[in-house]
């Protein structure tokens, strides 16, 4: 039983899945939550300003909204002594981050799961002086979430993010770039560069059986013009696609710490926001936040 929690909602839903959205949780949460406030943010950046005002006043805070909503709360409580837990009903339009965490993607299976679930401390990515929970990336993964159809995610959800990925890597074109990992350096062209922590992109379970949540570490996967037809099979394939380890068109490290620079500075997608830009420098943050998780 928790003693008072916070529920923040991503205020740019619709109105009538909002009140849909609380009338299928609200009664779970508080059967096992003494003091529930629900809070609808009013702008961007809302969510990161009141969990870092209001998260140390809460034993728990639940955001019910997507990777973005996530995202916000997080670089909100990162910076806090005792940060709160932290809990996710996934109403966005991957929720890739609640897919890692083996959370539920029907919210009142979510809210269940939560409230009967335990905690767990996870790491957490920082990028320069801000955090991701998924993922931050260049080339690929940011020109496909910049080339999103914003009515069409509206509209077609998950869908949406599929079709701007199959467009973006039709055009895509590679880049050089230097990554130092943990003082070694790869010089090399791609077209994209992914740096992990979560294991879902785009609703689809990444292909690599390393990612861990909880083993300190980062994950950067460069992926060659050759890789971008692997991507392709990737977003394409109804079962996981299988890894070759040996795989050359897709390359694989692990590191605490990561520096990457390209030519040109060029846009970072950050768990599918975009505002950071080349250079950057990357650490991985061991088990920073509890996050309540299931029991499985």
């Amino acid at each position: 039983m928790f003693k008072n929690a916070l529920l923040l909602l991503n205020g740019n839903m619709d109105q009538e899945i909002i009140q849909k959205n609380i009338e299928w949780t609200a009664g779970i949460l508080s059967t096992h939550i003494e003091h529930l406030v629900i809070k609808q943010t009013q702008y961007k950046g809302h969510t990161e300003s009141i969990c870092r005002e209001w998260g140390s006043m809460y034993e728990l805070i639940i955001i019910m909204g997507g990777d973005g909503t996530v995202h916000e709360g997080v670089n909100g409580i990162a910076e806090l002594d005792n940060p709160p837990q932290l809990g996710i009903l996934p109403a966005g339009t991957c929720n890739d981050m609640s897919r890692s965490l083996s959370i539920p993607q029907h919210l009142k299976r979510a809210a269940n799961t939560l409230m009967n679930g335990t905690t767990r401390y996870i790491d957490i990515g920082k990028i320069n002086d801000r955090y991701f929970t998924n993922f931050c990336g260049i080339g690929l993964i940011a020109d496909t979430s910049e080339n999103i159809n914003k009515e069409w995610k509206g509209m077609l959800g998950k869908v949406s993010y599929f079709i701007s990925a199959l467009q973006t890597i039709n055009n895509t074109r590679s880049f050089p770039f230097k990554l130092r990992v943990d003082g070694k350096e790869i010089e090399d062209k791609a077209v994209m560069v992914l740096i992990a922590n979560g294991n879902f992109i785009g609703t689809n379970q990444l292909p690599f059986h390393q990612i861990s949540l909880d083993d300190g570490q980062c994950d950067a996967f460069i992926v060659s013009q050759g890789g971008a037809s692997l991507l392709r099979d990737y977003l394409n394939a109804k079962n996981p696609l299988k890894w070759d380890p040996d795989q050359t068109d897709i390359k694989h490290y692990q590191g605490t710490t990561m520096e990457l620079q390209t030519s040109a500075p060029m846009k970072a997608d950050t768990d599918g926001e975009i505002y950071l830009e080349t250079p950057v420098s990357v650490s991985s943050v061991p088990e920073k936040i509890p996050f309540l998780v299931s029991l499985k």
